[in-house]
């Protein structure tokens, strides 16, 4: 650690197709306004699209500066998303939910063989997966992993959508099968502030489906609102979580949802 240094915590998570857009978007907007790059993060946990983004962060030894700390605390949000006893009821129904799927689903076609960052990685960087029969969430630090493409590549194969990849012998799937984000992957004690970027959930309002992944959200984060420790959740409207399928605009919207939490003047307020 260096002097008043913090250590901070990054989830990126799932998003489909257009989810790398709105992180490394919001990503930008998060250094312009505070000055604190994703190199500097102690773990980076990288679920589905997030796990491209984890995999593509640098491996630079950087501090987060008391200065850029204060900046984004306070940026803070989670302490308005309380979790209640529906919401944690509802995050273990979605696990279990989840866990099904991963093993009934079938095959389907194979996986897309999207370019996936070379080494070096970023020594905190994690990326999740599930095995798929049963059903298991698996969490690889790619710095270590026998087969790091296969490990990012099986973080985003959707279960009957994308055939399973391989991973040390076992077929491995989608990490958001387990969960959108992942954020509980990140030990609290080990760390100042979290910063969750999460495109599959939605603020507000969306499916059956979406309000499951945002109680479940809502239900990793309490942990953090328990000990007063500042947590930036970065999630579309749902206005913007409709518009995912154009790129164009799912990028803009990462970075409409970090300009959200930006401080206002004190002349607008």
């Amino acid at each position: 650690m260096h002097g008043n240094s913090r250590t901070i915590g990054l989830v990126v998570g799932a998003g489909g197709p257009t989810g790398g857009p709105f992180i490394h978007a919001a990503l930008r907007e998060i250094e312009l306004a505070t000055g604190w790059v994703p190199s500097a993060a102690r773990t980076i946990v990288g679920t589905s699209a997030g796990a491209f983004v984890a995999a593509s962060i640098g491996a630079s030894p950087l501090h987060t500066s008391a200065e850029q700390f204060a900046a984004l605390s306070a940026m803070a949000n989670a302490r308005e998303l309380p979790a209640g006893f529906h919401h944690r009821a509802a995050s273990v129904v979605r696990r279990w939910a989840g866990a099904v799927i991963a093993a009934i689903a079938p095959s389907a076609r194979p996986f897309a063989e999207y370019r996936v960052p070379a080494s070096p990685y970023h020594p905190g960087s994690m990326v999740v997966t599930v095995r798929r029969r049963r059903g298991g969430r698996v969490v690889h630090q790619l710095v270590d992993a026998e087969d790091p493409q296969a490990v990012v590549r099986a973080s985003a194969a959707i279960p009957g959508l994308n055939k399973p990849v391989r991973v040390a012998g076992r077929d491995h799937v989608d990490g958001a099968v387990h969960s959108a984000a992942n954020i509980d992957v990140v030990p609290i004690d080990q760390h100042d502030c979290v910063i969750v970027i999460a495109p599959m959930v939605s603020a507000s309002g969306g499916s059956i489906a979406g309000r499951f992944h945002r109680a479940q959200l809502r239900t990793e984060l309490h942990p953090w609102l328990m000990q007063g420790k500042p947590a930036l959740v970065i999630v579309p409207t749902a206005t913007e979580h409709a518009g995912r399928r154009d790129r164009d605009t799912f990028e803009a919207a990462g970075r409409s949802a970090v300009a959200r939490l930006r401080p206002k003047p004190s002349s607008e307020i």
